[in-house]
């Protein structure tokens, strides 16, 4: 997944901050990092969390906080976060309903929450179809719990990009 084709939909800005759910070893956090005023990189591996740390430093990057999650909560302050990015990770929550929740919770008035997952189709890589989500699935969580659909994108061949805006 390339990176630069999401940032042209999602125009990180020099004086935001980001939360990147699920950073894994940091593909998009480290770009983000250059780019935006702080980004909080959130994993429940910590294996993944030190893998995206030697990464950032060896990048010399300093504006990343590391954040060990547990389970589905998002360990942040209200209010404290302009944009979200949860990508290739929403499938994977049980309770989907209160990771939107939690988004909201975490996200500043006006904030946007931008979800990538695995299309829902059969691929020789990725999770099986049955742990795939529908679009209208993540939609329906999402604006059950405060949050508007901005937009839809399909920029990638395996992905599809939803745009969430928080109503409050």
């Amino acid at each position: 997944m390339n990176y630069k084709e999401f940032f042209k939909i999602a125009e990180p800005e020099e004086n935001e901050i980001w939360a990147d759910v699920g950073c894994g070893p940091g593909y998009i956090t480290i770009p983000l990092a250059q780019v935006v005023s702080k980004v909080f990189a959130i994993d429940i591996s910590e294996e993944m969390l030190k893998i995206c740390r030697r990464r950032a430093d060896e990048k010399s990057i300093d504006n990343i906080e590391y954040v060990k999650s547990e389970g589905d909560a998002t360990p942040l302050q209200d209010n404290s976060v302009n944009k979200v990015l949860l990508a290739n990770v929403f499938h994977e929550f049980r309770e989907r309903d209160f990771v939107a929740q939690e988004i909201g919770r975490i996200l500043r008035r006006g904030g946007t929450a931008f979800i990538i997952d695995w299309k829902y189709e059969e691929m020789d890589f990725g999770p099986p179809l049955n742990h795939r989500l529908k679009p209208e699935t993540v939609i329906r969580s999402f604006e059950k719990n405060g949050f508007e659909l901005k937009h839809q994108w399909e920029i990638y061949e395996f992905n599809y990009v939803l745009g969430f805006e928080i109503k409050f």
